[in-house]
């Protein structure tokens, strides 16, 4: 689904300046100009059916996706549950899958969504042995099987954890929390035990799991954040999330920012001597990403791409989030070479899934005692699922995009307003 943990060289695909992002494209121009398919984004809404599921099926690339009545999921296998879907979460992921431009090519017809709020409908023998039943409200990460733009979806019991009871009521941000802090905080702990005060830069660009990485580095680890950002939006967000300090990327202008903001901070010495030439060398190698990287190759980045850090005589600074390019994780640092360590969830379970498990649990425990506040952007309902998919692909938002599955026919708007 995903590059492996460390290694990831981007492919570039043509030059585009992340300032020099797509204009706002309409879905005729999207999903092509013909009378044919602008009617098709109105797509009739089928009447509900008894025993059947409506759902968003994609059942061709870059086209509107299509609700239709489906048949009701059936359990198989007794690791499986059957979720009665309230919210799901849409990803930047989904828009590329719809578009097969993604990191592997889907199956269609296909379901999409991953990141799913609901209600546990039917649970097997593993469920029960783990102390789940029916009527349990769970947040699952499908990212195995997405199917959560359905009424009802499949999930493994392993990929699925009670929500907190204090936060019953909170199944919005709850939809849009696993993914992107599981990844930063795993990132944060292993690969480079972050400690308070420590100064921390993040690459945000326009990466969710920059945010979340903002986010835990703030408000759980104590340390001191400047977040670079792909646009102001994100740079306003950052700032919200608690960054001391956050910058919209100006190649001009960054490093002069970075040597000031670290001189308040009593860090002289940044980008002096040897030591600063290694550390500009080092930082290049993420900010490059808003030089030479295509937005689909930036938006293809799942990596929470590395954690090095720089120890200068006054202080210690480490750079994380978003890399253009990365080296082979498993070569040691040398003088005038250094490796990026990239980071993968995908992968990450895989090989350990206790602690795939323990992090999804500490992230929901820092999500209850109210440490970390997750960032959605818009919500809407079933309906206007093609509505929402634009609005992420046009606008790049700091923040999920949220989709009601219950009230099917709620407008798009802004989360709050």
């Amino acid at each position: 689904m995903s590059s492996a943990v460390g290694c990831r060289i981007f492919t570039r695909l043509g030059r585009s300046k992340l300032h020099g992002l797509p204009s706002r494209i309409t879905a005729a121009r999207r999903f092509g100009s013909t009378a044919e398919n602008v009617d098709s984004l109105r797509n009739v809404i089928p009447a509900p059916q008894p025993d059947r599921i409506q759902a968003a099926l994609l059942k061709e690339f870059s086209s509107p996706l299509v609700i239709e009545n489906l048949e009701l999921p059936r359990r198989t296998h007794e690791s499986e549950v059957l979720i009665d879907v309230h919210y799901c979460a849409l990803n930047v992921s989904d828009v590329l899958l719809s578009q097969n431009q993604y990191t592997f090519e889907p199956k269609l017809p296909m379901v999409l969504g991953h990141e799913i709020v609901g209600k546990l409908i039917e649970v097997g023998a593993e469920a029960k042995k783990k102390g789940y039943k029916v009527g349990d409200k769970v947040i699952a990460l499908n990212k195995d099987r997405y199917g959560g733009l359905a009424e009802k979806c499949l999930a493994e019991v392993k990929d699925i954890w009670k929500v907190p009871s204090s936060k019953s009521d909170s199944s919005v941000d709850l939809t849009s929390i696993l993914d992107s802090y599981m990844t930063a905080l795993i990132a944060l702990e292993r690969k480079v035990s972050l400690n308070e005060d420590d100064m921390i830069l993040i690459n945000v660009g326009i990466s969710g799991i920059g945010l979340a990485a903002v986010d835990l580095a703030t408000n759980v680890f104590r340390a001191k954040v400047i977040g670079v950002c792909g646009s102001e939006k994100w740079a306003d967000r950052a700032r919200e999330m608690g960054a001391f300090a956050a910058l919209k990327y100006s190649d001009k202008k960054l490093l002069k920012q970075i040597e000031n903001i670290a001189a308040e901070r009593d860090i002289k010495a940044i980008f002096d001597d040897k030591d600063g030439v290694y550390f500009k060398k080092m930082l290049s190698c993420f900010t490059d990403i808003y030089k030479d990287t295509t937005l689909k190759d930036l938006l293809r980045n799942e990596s929470f791409a590395v954690m090095v850090h720089h120890l200068s005589r006054e202080g210690r600074v480490i750079i994380a989030g978003t890399a253009a390019t990365t080296t082979d994780s498993r070569s040691e640092v040398q003088k005038g070479s250094f490796s990026i360590t990239g980071f993968n969830l995908a992968e990450y379970k895989k090989k350990k899934p206790d602690d795939y498990r323990q992090a999804g649990d500490d992230v929901l425990q820092f999500f209850e005692e109210g440490l970390i506040a997750p960032s959605c952007s818009l919500i809407a309902g079933l309906h206007k699922v093609n509505d929402a998919l634009q609005s992420i692909s046009e606008n790049i938002l700091p923040g999920k995009v949220i989709i009601n599955i219950r009230d099917k026919e709620a407008e798009i708007k802004k989360i709050g307003a």
